[in-house]
């Protein structure tokens, strides 16, 4: 009796440990499927994301795909992070600029769609798809500055 005791005491546990387990993980990491083509070429309708929760600013840098939830188109969006706080982004026909030096930017196939420019103010971003002629991101919205609040993760692995 003994026995089974300890058996369904360490079965009880085992099968805690593996719950919190799986609840902290879902905190920290989940998979984010891809819904439109603004990232294209990089990413695709139907792609699945590794994605980490962002927790704080140093978390998210210039190039990062990340996951934003949008207020003004009412859903989570996923764009890669051009404009950092404190930095004057022009976006034109011939690329992006930072401060007045060009972007390299190698996972673009072409430049286009609408020219902007931004001074960032602190604790927000400037976002874009990488497909500029077909994406709506900060060039098009009507509050283009992206909170650090609302980024909610970043996409992990090789993109």
């Amino acid at each position: 009796m003994d026995a089974l005791v300890l058996d369904v005491g360490i079965g009880a546990l085992t099968t805690a440990l593996v719950v919190l387990a799986a609840i902290a993980v879902r905190r920290h990491w989940w998979v984010t499927t891809v819904r439109s083509w603004s990232m294209y070429p990089t990413l695709r309708p139907g792609d699945l994301l590794p994605t980490r929760a962002v927790r704080g600013t140093r978390q998210v840098g210039r190039g990062d795909i990340v996951i934003v939830d949008s207020a003004e188109l009412g859903r989570r969006v996923v764009k890669r992070v051009i404009g950092l706080p404190g930095e004057t982004v022009g976006v034109g026909p011939e690329g992006v600029t930072i401060d007045g030096a060009p972007l390299p930017e190698p996972y673009l196939v072409a430049h286009g769609g609408p020219a902007a420019r931004f001074q960032v103010p602190e604790g927000a971003y400037v976002v874009l798809g990488d497909h500029r002629r077909g994406s709506s991101d900060s060039r098009t919205w009507r509050r283009p500055y992206v909170a650090a609040t609302a980024i909610r993760g970043r996409v992990t692995g090789p993109r």
